[in-house]
């Protein structure tokens, strides 16, 4: 039998935690740093069983709450049981009402599972796991507490996209907003208004917590800024007033690229080494101030305009099942993945 160590949090994460038998992309010295950042603001522990599962405790000061994440496991129930039921005992001890997970923290990081195997494999950034990490889940006696899912529009699709959305296209050039095209020059010129405005967008999200901005520049920085596609991904500013009001990141899907370890996609070395070109739709929103004005459907008119020269099909990804976002999608034919996110009840149990 497996033992499992609990290990709380201090100042370091010893190296067995990055020894997993489980297939992992993660960054050692990127969740280093992180863990280092959230310490100050989560009790943390870890739940190891090395070489056959991982998992971290994240309990918020004062909260109810409880969260997991960094979940890597063979598929074991009873060794899970085991685990889940260490965390769990630590998050009734401390009165917490709920576990929810995965989640790395923050909607800022990775979180969810997949629920389904699309055909596109995986893009950048997608929650990829085996088949059997939902089943898990629901033997764990964890339920579904939010839907997501990612729709890709297929090259023979594409057209009908252009004729749905004539209208929209059309009267792109009549609204008061100007467009100020995402590259790593206009970032670097934008990045404090671009990060209080990504703040803004996401902050009524669920799971959702404000970071620092040196947590945000850990991912969202002049890499990030360089694997964007420029011809899609945008800012909108409010002519009136000045002011950032929406945003869309939108990239290539550089997956199947085969980069050296440690390097990031860019847009303009990498681009043309790609045999099939698909437009990965992945951070788009609009200030609360500014909304019920149509200016999602607007962003997607944008992406639209130079999209045929360019690209070949798009995913539209990781969609929550009630964001407004989704609707741009509806009336075309699509592929669709799922993910979701997971909850227990700990008080009645």
């Amino acid at each position: 039998m497996t033992p499992i160590d609990r290990i709380p949090y201090t100042a370091a994460l010893p190296a067995r935690f990055f020894s997993m038998t489980v297939a992992s992309d993660e960054n050692p010295a990127f969740i280093s740093q992180l863990f280092e950042m959230e310490a100050t603001r989560n009790e943390l522990i870890l739940y190891i069983g090395n070489p056959h599962i991982r998992l971290v405790g994240i309990f918020p000061n004062q909260s109810d709450e409880a969260f997991f994440g960094f979940w890597e496991t063979t598929n074991d129930l009873a060794l899970n049981q085991r685990a889940f039921s260490l965390l769990e005992a630590d998050a009734r001890q401390r009165n917490r009402r709920l576990l929810i997970g995965p989640l790395n923290f923050n909607t800022f990081h990775s979180y969810r599972l997949r629920l389904n195997e699309p055909s596109w494999n995986r893009f950048d950034r997608e929650p990829v796991n085996p088949a059997y990490y939902p089943d898990l889940m629901h033997q764990l006696g964890f339920g579904i507490r939010s839907l997501f899912d990612s729709r890709m529009i297929r090259k023979k699709d594409i057209p009908i996209a252009y004729v749905a959305k004539q209208e929209l296209l059309a009267g792109l050039r009549h609204i008061p907003f100007d467009f100020i095209p995402l590259n790593p020059d206009t970032w670097q010129q934008y990045e404090d208004e671009l990060t209080e405005l990504v703040h803004q967008v996401f902050s009524a999200n669920p799971a959702y917590k404000p970071i620092s901005k040196e947590q945000f520049q850990l991912l969202y920085n002049q890499q990030f800024a360089q694997k964007l596609c420029p011809y899609s991904s945008v800012l909108f500013r409010d002519k009136a007033s000045g002011r950032l009001v929406a945003m869309s990141f939108c990239l290539p899907n550089y997956q199947s690229l085969t980069l050296p370890p440690g390097d990031t996609p860019n847009f303009v070395r990498d681009f043309p080494r790609l045999d099939k070109k698909v437009l990965l739709v992945k951070s788009v929103g609009v200030h609360p101030a500014f909304r019920n004005q149509g200016l999602m459907s607007y962003i997607g008119a944008y992406g639209m305009l130079r999209f045929q020269e360019l690209y070949e099909e798009v995913i539209f990804c990781l969609m929550r099942a009630d964001n407004f976002s989704r609707h741009f999608s509806d009336n075309l034919p699509y592929e669709a993945a799922q993910y979701a996110l997971f909850e227990k009840n700990l008080v009645t149990e």
